[in-house]
């Protein structure tokens, strides 16, 4: 972003246009959208659009980024058990990430179709920190079942697997394997992870 919004009304206007990225994304694909597209759909000029976004990546960069925000945010808004069912959370956060990803009218599914040429090391990094943070509590609360002294790496392992794989899986709609077979085995993966310490 060329500079940061100050005023309400430019706060607004930045909003617009990630509002209006998100449309245009659905409406022509990644590889279609352009400024001027952007611009008219939000209702501003394309020198409106230039004195906060270099261009169109930039745009694209910035609806990533609040995506990410607002996927972390709900995460963190899941009605997790309060009584120590780790399964039920690990199948619980796997389905949130699937219905999230065949939600928004098809965006999150053009993203991910385009996921190699998107800035996704930060929206991992903000998606990781949230299953660190989510796990942090839960393992703190039930440290005496599922005593796990390398929950870091346990934790960076499992987020990045079960990422790369509800992503390889969207993406590839003629996959012979059923979304329950999917959430199914990443649970066993990370039950059987998590409830299998290594030595102490």
């Amino acid at each position: 972003m060329r500079k940061k919004p100050q005023q309400k009304r430019s706060r607004q206007m930045v909003d617009a246009l990630i509002e209006a990225t998100a449309k245009t994304v659905i409406e022509r694909g990644v590889d279609g959208i352009t400024t001027h597209h952007i611009a008219e759909l939000a209702g501003v000029s394309v020198g409106s659009l230039y004195q906060y976004f270099d261009d169109k990546d930039a745009l694209v960069e910035a609806l990533v980024d609040k995506l990410a925000n607002e996927i972390s945010q709900a995460l963190h808004r899941l009605p997790m058990s309060e009584s120590g069912d780790l399964r039920t959370n690990v199948g619980l956060i796997i389905q949130f990430g699937f219905a999230l990803l065949n939600s928004r009218d098809g965006l999150y599914l053009e993203l991910v179709r385009n996921w190699h040429s998107l800035p996704t090391d930060r929206v991992m990094n903000i998606l990781q920190q949230s299953f660190m943070d989510l796990s942090r509590v839960y393992f703190l609360k039930h440290y005496q079942h599922n005593p796990i002294q390398d929950l870091h790496v346990r934790i960076f392992i499992i987020a990045n697997s079960v990422m790369f794989t509800m992503v390889r899986y969207i993406g590839q709609p003629q996959i012979m394997m059923s979304q329950e077979e999917i959430t199914q085995g990443l649970t066993d993966m990370v039950m059987g992870y998590l409830g299998s310490p290594g030595k102490q």
